[in-house]
């Protein structure tokens, strides 16, 4: 959604939204998610970009011996003629790491230009009751840097130095700072260090450094706690669990590290993100949820409590094998988002262990408002090895937009509650001879086939030879016990 080259962009935000569920032979149902957003653009950054070359991430979650990891991948090549061209062309490389463990976290931020501003470096740490960090930075006032930041702290060292001692330098607005951070989270924190210092080693260049440190507010021993404190200082009730809950939540990320590095000279940016949770993700994390609903019905009045709310209540969740790709065109403007792997276990309602519904489902979806035009569900039968599921749209349904074998579909949906009485029949697989062979079933057919012909084969020799006449050897030397030639028949 591009306007054409000299005008402003008009169009205003679109999207488009498109779900898949696999209802599964045990009930279960896997859930896939695309969405696509346009956006506008202004023509002057649309033409930075070459059309096709776009950003492209994927998160992958892995259950593997020990922990469920979650592995995420960015990797961009800037056109050239972003790259190349000034001011871009003045970043050398950026580089950020970070790990952490134990809720504690490390890290360091490296940024190295041909701008004022040259080798950059932060160093940071954060644990529960603490945060940290430190950040150095060499500053040169060259003539070409007074042309680029002309009027600003940049542009020489007079004006560097003046608006230091303004900023940094002054107790009143580093205080006023203080005051805004602690203000923004809620008093959450202390703000126990923040200033600087800057010392100017000739007349065209300055040393900086910055330090920051935040500890939790009051008498509190973590962030956790000073935060919840802080909610109840500005009136919010909070339930007796909530803080048992949100401690189980954070306990559930064991470990984490974090690299980017971008390279000027090619352009090249790569992203690579990782955590580590817990071994049995799955099961703590629908624990969480059922102690989170539990504690939300209990302090509900009786009579208030939503067919959502039991729904979500009821329903269990696997994410272990959670997928996701993404993709933003920054030269037409949009944004896509895949999202695959994610299976529910919700309650149906059934007249038999073969035929159910799933109305719980399209009515918590149903009360979600969705923007026209609407989004585009796809219901679809899944299988296993020996049944198969087959959608059943009764008559009072709307009518799909279109079908398949097994599946249905209804494009730009406003109410998915529509959808409630779907049902979805469990059926026996059509009966495959290859398939047979190769289940464990025809294997062990297979494997009593092949014994019962050994077996024919030597009752078969048996009765061969307890039929033949008897053999006389002719009267002489006999030969020695064990195999050998026979004797030769008598000449006629």
């Amino acid at each position: 959604m591009v306007s054409p080259p000299g005008h402003g962009a008009t169009s205003s935000t679109a999207h488009q939204d498109s779900l898949l569920f696999t209802v599964n032979p045990n009930k279960s149902v896997a859930i896939g998610w695309n969405t696509t957003t346009s956006f506008p653009i202004n023509q002057s950054i649309s033409s930075l970009f070459s059309p096709g070359e776009t950003i492209q991430s994927s998160t992958q979650f892995t259950q593997q011996s020990n922990a469920v990891v979650e592995t995420t991948n960015v990797q961009y090549q800037f056109p050239p003629q972003i790259y190349t061209q000034p001011p871009y062309s003045l970043l050398d490389s950026v580089s950020l790491s970070a790990t952490e463990a134990n809720n504690s976290t490390s890290g360091s931020l490296t940024i190295t230009t041909g701008l004022a501003v040259q080798n950059a470096n932060v160093v940071f740490a954060t644990s529960p009751n603490r945060i940290s960090a430190n950040a150095t930075a060499q500053i040169y006032f060259s003539p070409s840097s007074q042309q680029i930041f002309n009027g600003t702290l940049l542009a020489n060292q007079t004006i560097f130095k003046s608006i230091w001692l303004k900023t940094f330098q002054n107790t009143t607005w580093t205080d006023n700072i203080k005051s805004q951070i602690e203000n923004a989270t809620s008093h959450s924190l202390t703000v126990e260090v923040f200033g600087g210092t800057a010392t100017y080693p000739d007349t065209t260049s300055a040393n900086v450094s910055i330090t920051f440190v935040a500890i939790p507010s009051g008498s509190s021993i973590d962030f956790i706690s000073a935060y919840e404190q802080a909610l109840a200082t500005s009136g919010a009730s909070l339930p007796a669990g909530i803080d048992s809950i949100i401690r189980s939540a954070v306990k559930l990320v064991t470990g984490e590290s974090l690299n980017l590095t971008y390279t000027g000279p090619t352009g090249k940016l790569v992203i690579q993100y990782t955590t580590n949770y817990v071994k049995d993700l799955d099961a703590q994390l629908n624990s969480i949820k059922n102690q989170f609903f539990e504690l939300i019905l209990n302090v509900q009045p009786v009579g208030t409590i939503t067919p959502q709310e039991r729904f979500l209540n009821s329903t269990s969740i696997t994410v272990s094998k959670t997928s996701t790709t993404s993709s933003l065109d920054l030269h037409s403007g949009t944004y896509s988002t895949t999202l695959n792997g994610f299976v529910i276990n919700p309650p149906v309602n059934a007249t038999s262990n073969d035929n159910f519904t799933i109305p719980g489902l399209f009515q918590t979806l149903g009360s979600v408002p969705f923007s026209a035009p609407g989004i585009n569900i796809t219901l679809a039968g899944g299988s296993d090895s020996t049944n198969q599921v087959k959608i059943v749209v009764p008559a009072e349904t709307h009518p799909p937009t279109s079908t398949t074998s097994n599946s249905a579909t209804w494009t730009n949906v406003m109410n998915a509650s529509e959808l409630r009485n779907v049902r979805f029949l469990v059926q026996p697989l059509p009966f495959s001879f290859f398939a047979f062979l190769t289940s464990p079933t025809g294997f062990a057919v297979e494997a009593i086939i092949a014994a019962a012909v050994v077996a024919g084969v030597v009752l078969y020799a048996r009765k061969r030879r307890a039929k033949m006449p008897p053999q006389f050897t002719p009267s002489g030397p006999t030969s020695a016990p064990g195999f050998g030639p026979s004797p030769a028949p008598p000449t006629q």
